[in-house]
C-alpha cells in the first residue's frame, strides 16, 4: 500500500512539473531517530486509548491484589511513553535535482528492539546550492506518517513527524543530513490484549497493550547516497 502512494505520488508531481527523468534523482539514507515521547490523556489520537487501559490496569491490580493479598503498584501516563531508538533506512526520489528547487519523496522504514515503522515522508519544500569544490548544501522541509508495529498481532499504530532538514552532498553522491524533528506523535494500542487482561485477570506489561506519546524537538542525523 505504501508502495502504491508513493508510485501515485510521483507520477502527479512529475505530470505537474514536467520534469524529464534526467532531472530526478534516486536517493538513500540511512540514520537513527531516537523516540522519547511522553504520554498523558491529552495526547492526539492516543489519549483516550492511554486513559482507559491505566484505568483498567489499576482496577485489575486492585482486583489481583484482593484476591491474592500482594500489593502491587499503580500506573500513570509516565509508564506507557514510548522510548526507544529507530534505525531508519530512507530510499526516495527528488524532483527536479538540477535545479535551485526540488521535491522529495521517501519511504522511511524504521526498526528497533521491538517496533517497526513503514510509512511515506512528503518534502514540498527544498532548496539547494553549490558551494566551492563542487559541495552541494540543501535544506528541506516536511514530514512523514508511518505505520508502526509492534511485536506480536493485534497492534494498530502510527508514527507522524513534521521535519526540517539541512544537509550537504558531496562529490555529488555522498550525502550528510541533520534533522530536527519540531513535532512527532506515536505510539500503538492492543485492544485484544487489554481484554484479555480484563477477563484474565492477569496483569501483562503495560506497554504491551498501549504506549504512546508526544515530543518536539527531536534531533536525528543520517548519512546517505545520491544517484
Amino acid at each position: 500500500m505504501t508502495c502504491r502512494i508513493l508510485v501515485i505520488l510521483v507520477a502527479l508531481v512529475c505530470a505537474n512539473t514536467g520534469r524529464t527523468y534526467a532531472d530526478t534523482r534516486a536517493t538513500v539514507r540511512l540514520g537513527m531517530l531516537p523516540l522519547d515521547l511522553e504520554a498523558s490523556s491529552g495526547t492526539p489520537l492516543f489519549g483516550a486509548s492511554v486513559e482507559r487501559m491505566i484505568d483498567r490496569y489499576n482496577d485489575t491490580a486492585a482486583a489481583h491484589d484482593r484476591a491474592t493479598g500482594e500489593t502491587t503498584a499503580r500506573i500513570n501516563a509516565g509508564d506507557v511513553g514510548v522510548t526507544n531508538t529507530l534505525l531508519v533506512a530512507a530510499p526516495g526520489l527528488e524532483l527536479g535535482a538540477d535545479g535551485a528547487y526540488f521535491f522529495r519523496l521517501e519511504v522511511p522504514v524504521g526498526v528497533a528492539d521491538d517496533i517497526t515503522s513503514v510509512g511515506v515522508g512528503i518534502y514540498p519544500i527544498n532548496l539547494q546550492g553549490t558551494v566551492r569544490r563542487g559541495a552541494v548544501v540543501y535544506a528541506s522541509l516536511g514530514g512523514s506518517a508511518s505505520w508502526l508495529d509492534r511485536a506480536g498481532s493485534g497492534d494498530l499504530g502510527a508514527l507522524v513527524t513534521a521535519r526540517a532538514a539541512g544537509g550537504v552532498r558531496i562529490a555529488q553522491h555522498v550525502m550528510f543530513e541533520l534533522g530536527y524533528n519540531a513535532f512527532v506523535l506515536g505510539g500503538s494500542y492492543n485492544k485484544s490484549r487489554l481484554d484479555d487482561m480484563m477477563d484474565s485477570m492477569q496483569l501483562v506489561e503495560p506497554r504491551q497493550i498501549v504506549s504512546a506519546g508526544e515530543a518536539r524537538g527531536i534531533i536525528d542525523a543520517s548519512l546517505g547516497l545520491a544517484f
